[in-house]
Order: structure tokens, then sequence, then C-alpha cells
């Protein structure tokens, strides 16, 4: 890698994302640093194949069959169809086109952060326990600086959900600036 400031920018599509953004372009101007942003998408374990361009891209595993067997005898008996495939091809489906247009939303936010003179490497979307891969991008991709943003939720929402931002500074590869969105 080069001996460029790398910065890592973590973006979670929700509002709020435009100021986190600004401030992450703000330092790469004055660190006339390489942007990489991430967004972690959300991990669905359901969630098992999209498609991209003609060919489709599966990583799952068969579901059981006892439940899927369950819920086929289910199904019948209320309606007396066999559509239980149809329904998890369609809930896949579903799941797959949010997931590229989550894709696609990250990469015009590149591409508008490239329009305005800074420096993008890479935009990705991934999948899976957001500490986690978001740690592992930031160490994958040599990151100097990794920029997160925190809703500033309340002490409830906190303790049921945790708060990525907290966690973060326990465990960063790198410095860490957390923008209040």
């Amino acid at each position: 890698m080069s001996n460029a400031f790398r910065i890592l920018v973590a973006i979670d599509l929700k509002p709020g994302t435009d100021r986190l953004l600004a401030e992450a372009q703000r330092y790469a101007k004055a660190l006339d640093a390489i942007v990489n942003i991430v967004h972690i998408a959300d991990p669905d374990s359901d969630f098992v194949s999209y498609v991209k361009g003609e060919q489709e891209v599966t990583d799952y595993e068969d579901p059981d069959p006892d439940f899927v067997s369950y819920v086929k005898d289910e199904q019948e008996t209320k309606t007396g169809a066999h559509e239980v495939t149809d329904y998890n091809h369609t809930f896949r489906g579903d799941r797959a086109k949010e997931f590229r247009l989550e894709h696609q939303q990250v990469h015009a936010l590149a591409e508008k952060m490239r329009a305005g003179g800074i420096r993008v490497d890479q935009a990705l979307t991934v999948q899976g326990p957001t500490l986690e891969k978001l740690l592992k991008e930031a160490s994958k991709l040599d990151t100097d600086l990794l920029i997160l943003g925190s809703h500033q939720h309340g002490a409830l929402y906190r303790l049921w959900y945790g708060d990525i931002a907290i966690d973060a500074t326990k465990q960063a590869p790198c410095a860490l600036l957390v923008v209040p969105i």
C-alpha cells in the first residue's frame, strides 16, 4: 500500500449520512487523504443471494428440512397451496433487491465525493455483524482514521441494541473520529 493517509468512513444510509460524509470530506481535504466508504448491511440470516449482472450468486446453506416441512404443512393446511418455495424465493429476491439498492446508494455517494475533488478508492457494501465487519475492513484497508457517526440514542436504546461508536472506541485498530449525527 502507498504511504497516503487513508480514511475509512462508515455509513448507515440513515439521516445524518450527509453530515458524516461532509466531515469525512473536510478531513480528506485537510490531510490530502484517500477515502474508503463502507456500509455494513444488516446481518440477515435469511438473506441468501443477490444478482450480479446476469449471474445469481448464492452464499447460504439449505434451510432446515424439518422447518421447511413444518411451514409447508401449515401453508397447505391454511391455503391448500404448495407455495413455500415461492415465498422463500420472493423474500430472498426482495432482500437481494434491497441489498443492491444499498450498494448503488453507496456508490452514488462515492461518486458525489469524487465530483467534489476527493480521492475515493473503494465504496463497499458488506453484510454481517456491524462492529466485527467494520473493524475487519478498517484493518484490511490499512486505515489511519476511522470516521463513524453516532445517532445519540437514549440509554434504553443503547442497552437493548448496543452502541457501535462506544464499542469501536475500545477496539479500533486506528484513530477514531465519532461525529454526532
